[in-house]
């Protein structure tokens, strides 16, 4: 019998006494049947573990300990996990976070079984970060661009054929993103159910916080995103292009108008590369420019300049099917 919940936890080059933090919060669930949780630590960074005795202080659990003969990036060590993974859902954590209470999966498990349909289940995050003065900050919310605090039904992953790429800083929001565009069912958990903690010996790579402004990268993250989807669903992928380019036209609007350059010159990528999705870029303005009247949206509040850009899409379009 399969267990019902697989946790992929990326070593990344973390040390045997980092990883009791991830580890006794899994060991110290109340409520559940520990056979149901498969554990998978992934070591597939530069330096390996050298003394797994010591986990034996985690009684409860079961740990699949897997050594990949190549160093592997955090993503990479997320798609080998899972690889080997048997569970109903399975859970990402790095080495820098944890379950943030004891009674995480036992909430979980019943809102599954409340929930059979369900393709991925949201539960809360909460973040641990520390300011420029040294003061110590906490966030507590739901966060639909990381998988942190998320199951995933693996079926689901493996139907729409969904992997992690190495996208840098963006991996996870990208990652996040396919998910939350073929998830058909997506339950929210109201409990905090991974927080993630700052560390002076922990490499914070894995499922880090990205920038939350418009960045040349992230721009490009989009436009690998598009990709993905054209390859699983082409209407999904076409009201996404639609959509990405009405919002990065208020997006460009937030950057300096001598620094757009480089963001210009990556969303004319993007529209060249999806050129022939641009029908249905045209019928998604026409109808959002009926649906929404409001002085604030960009085709109301300075019609000349919405479309001045769309202009500029159209000529972009044009030359890439020459």
């Amino acid at each position: 019998m399969n267990p019902h919940i697989s946790i992929i936890i990326a070593v990344n080059d973390a040390r045997e006494d980092d990883l009791a933090m991830p580890l006794s919060s899994i060991n110290n669930q109340l409520g559940v049947d520990f056979r149901d949780i498969e554990i998978i630590l992934v070591d597939g960074g530069r330096y390996r573990l050298t003394d797994l005795t010591a986990f034996r202080l985690f009684k409860n659990i079961r740990i699949d300990y897997q050594q990949p003969d190549n160093v592997l990036s955090w993503t990479e060590s997320f798609e080998w996990g899972l690889s080997v993974a048997h569970g109903d859902y399975v859970m990402f954590m790095g080495p820098d976070g944890l379950l943030n209470q004891t009674s995480v999966i036992q909430t979980f498990n019943t809102t599954a079984e409340q929930n059979p349909d369900a393709d991925v289940l949201t539960g809360l995050v909460l973040e641990q970060d520390i300011t420029r003065s040294r003061q110590t900050e906490y966030t507590i919310g739901e966060e639909l661009t990381t998988v942190r605090g998320r199951w995933l039904k693996r079926s689901f992953l493996n139907q729409f054929g969904l992997h992690w790429q190495d996208n840098g800083e963006y991996a996870d929001e990208l990652y996040s993103r396919l998910v939350n565009a073929f998830a058909r069912v997506d339950v929210s958990v109201n409990e905090i159910a991974y927080a993630r903690f700052v560390s002076r010996d922990v490499r914070g790579e894995v499922l880090a916080t990205a920038s939350r402004e418009m960045t040349v990268g992230w721009l490009t993250m989009i436009g690998d995103y598009l990709t993905a989807l054209q390859r699983v669903d082409q209407k999904t992928y076409e009201d996404e292009f639609a959509r990405e380019c009405v919002r990065y036209y208020t997006q460009q609007q937030r950057v300096l108008e001598s620094e757009r350059k480089p963001f210009a010159a990556v969303m004319q990528a993007i529209v060249e590369q999806n050129a022939n999705a641009w029908p249905r870029v045209q019928d998604f303005i026409a109808h959002v420019k009926l649906q929404d009247s409001s002085p604030e949206a960009p085709w109301n509040a300075n019609p000349q300049a919405f479309d001045q850009y769309v202009n500029w899409l159209n000529q972009v379009v044009v030359a890439a099917q020459q």
